[in-house]
């Protein structure tokens, strides 16, 4: 399903970056989705102090096996994580990192969790780990993770559906990038002439676009990103809009702005050397 997915999402676009398209579509990685079932499943059978795993993991601790000694430090994390972000009143309970062999003791109504927990714990773990590569790429700004797809409008068509997309990474349709890969693109100008056909030149200063959609773009993405004004996230255009990309208001703008007349916007990519 996740290939199948990707497969889709790409189009006519062309070398996304796997991370990055991972976000676009709201499917976490398959390794942080192995862990968060593996958390699921020691979860239940810590519920159940006679389920016939539990005998197991409780020896296999004592016995110091690092398979499950990995699989029980992310279920304390998940634990820890929950007890500060969901605990009541009466209902706390303290947990530290030191002490492993705690999490086998515990209230069996900790080990309970929700749909909506698991998937803002899925959302950390992946937010974590998306972190770590993307630093060492050398990005300064870090797309927001989420597991909820794109709220693309009901009816869209799949170009425009691709288009949209393509405003969230820089290998895009717009000629900043076309312009080098595509041979039938003969400047990286927009057709407005003022400017490089970015994605955020597209969204905020583009002369042929109304400006009542570049106000309410301009608004949200202020709003998606710490408050810093428009000017200030320039450089890091693919991270700014990613972080919008679950705002449906801004998903509707986006589409009604690719569909703008006269941007003759491209639909796919020729991959002819220049």
């Amino acid at each position: 399903k996740q290939w199948y997915q990707r497969r889709v999402a790409v189009g006519a676009v062309f070398n996304v970056h796997g991370a990055i398209l991972e976000v676009i579509l709201g499917v976490p990685p398959l390794q942080t989705m192995g862990r968060v079932i593996s958390i699921k499943h020691y979860l239940k059978v810590l519920h159940d102090s006679d389920d016939i795993h539990f005998d197991f993991v409780r020896t296999q601790l004592d016995e110091m096996n690092p398979t499950v000694l990995f699989h029980l430090r992310d279920v304390q994390k998940f634990l820890i994580w929950k007890v500060e972000h969901f605990s009541t009143e009466g209902q706390t309970c303290h947990l530290t990192q030191r002490n492993l062999e705690q999490v086998l003791l515990l209230p069996k109504k900790i080990y309970k969790y929700t749909k909506g927990m698991m998937q803002q714990f899925t959302e950390l773990l992946w937010q974590e780990s998306l972190q770590n590569l993307l630093l060492t790429e050398g990005w300064s700004e870090i797309p927001r993770v989420s597991c909820n797809p794109l709220p693309i409008p009901f009816g869209v068509s799949r170009e425009v559906e691709v288009l949209v997309m393509s405003l969230m990474y820089k290998n895009n349709l717009l000629n900043s990038f076309l312009f080098r890969v595509d041979r039938a693109v003969a400047s990286p100008l927009c057709i407005c002439g003022s400017d490089e056909q970015t994605a955020l030149h597209l969204l905020s200063s583009c002369e042929l676009v109304d400006t009542n959609l570049q106000c309410q773009v301009e608004r949200i993405i202020t709003l998606c990103n710490s408050g810093r004004p428009i000017v200030d996230l320039a450089t890091e255009q693919g991270s700014i809009i990613l972080n919008c990309s679950r705002d449906d208001i801004f998903i509707s703008v986006c589409v009604k702005i690719v569909e703008s007349e006269g941007l003759n916007l491209k639909r796919k990519i020729n991959l002819s050397k220049r």
